[in-house]
């Protein structure tokens, strides 16, 4: 790759880091508001949000067109300013709430997006092979609880036992980084740096425990989104016992449009949380007596 297309290429990242922020600020905005058009009437903020977005779509889906003519995807790059001929030019920075209404999406950032995904493949090749062994090691938890001799009783426990591992693979790998939102920071449990990569880990012994994680894990795909120097999700369930198969993990991932960056992975090992200490009594005090 020249690095015409590793500087535009990184142009990309930055409009849609940009993009995402301005869905953010649409989102937060129109909390409370109740229709679209008092929206539009009282909030500046929030037309100035819109023409952002629209205006980094645009950029988008001329950038991404370039990127895919240069990197010789001419069917893709035809395809691509297909679609952007098509867009309504009125709804081009519409938003959508998302399927577990955990905020708003806009369709069409999201569209390029998936594109732009499939390029960067490409253009951060050596990444692949990397990708593949974070994976490999997190699929083989189990495994590196048995190495370390260690029976968890919590998801900090799995995750501290993987993060040796990461350390000795990856001199890039990371512990809790730290991925600022506008109202929120949220913390992924491990990552590698070179690799855009993360990975969520939960710790689940029964189906109460698994919705709640799953509801969890969710939230925090919201959270996560649009940070591009973290590209590709992994989320870790640890269970200690045959709670769910795999196929239905990823039906369940399917059915609710999880962000095609993350994958699940369900492993499964030994462990059981500390049962919390039981209350002590109080000891009851002798009630007063009169004296007569």
């Amino acid at each position: 790759m020249s690095k015409e297309e590793q500087l535009l290429t990184g142009a990309i990242l930055e409009s849609i880091r940009e993009a995402n922020i301005a869905v953010s600020t649409i989102s937060n905005e129109m909390e409370g508001i109740r229709t679209f058009e008092q929206a539009e009437q009282e909030n500046d903020r929030l037309s100035e949000a819109q023409e952002t977005l629209a205006w980094y779509i645009r950029k988008l889906y001329r950038d991404v067109g370039i990127l895919a003519e240069r990197m010789s995807l001419p069917i893709l790059a035809t395809r691509i300013a297909k679609e952007f001929e098509e867009i309504d030019p009125t709804a081009i920075s519409d938003v959508d709430p998302t399927p577990y209404d955990i905020g708003l999406i806009s369709p069409h950032l999201g569209n390029i997006r998936g594109y732009f995904d499939s390029i960067a493949v490409m253009t951060n090749g050596n990444a692949v092979t990397g990708l593949d062994t974070f994976r490999t090691i997190l699929e083989n938890t189990p495994s590196i609880m048995k190495l370390a001799d260690v029976v968890p009783q919590n998801e900090a426990e799995v995750r501290a036992a993987v993060y040796e591992v990461l350390k000795i693979t990856f001199h890039d790998a990371v512990r809790e980084i730290p991925v600022s939102q506008l109202l929120k920071t949220f913390k992924p449990d491990l990552g590698v740096r070179s690799l855009m990569a993360a990975a969520e880990y939960k710790f689940v012994q029964n189906e109460a425990e698994l919705k709640s994680a799953l509801e969890g894990l969710y939230a925090d795909m919201k959270g996560y989104n649009g940070h591009y120097e973290w590209r590709t999700f992994f989320a870790v369930i640890y269970t200690t016992d045959a709670i769910i198969h795999r196929e239905r993990l990823a039906e369940e991932f399917r059915g609710v449009r999880a962000e095609l960056n993350w994958t699940p992975i369900l492993v499964t090992g030994s462990g059981a949380r500390k049962p919390r200490a039981p209350k002590k009594a109080t000891k009851p005090q002798p009630s007063a007596t009169s004296i007569v």
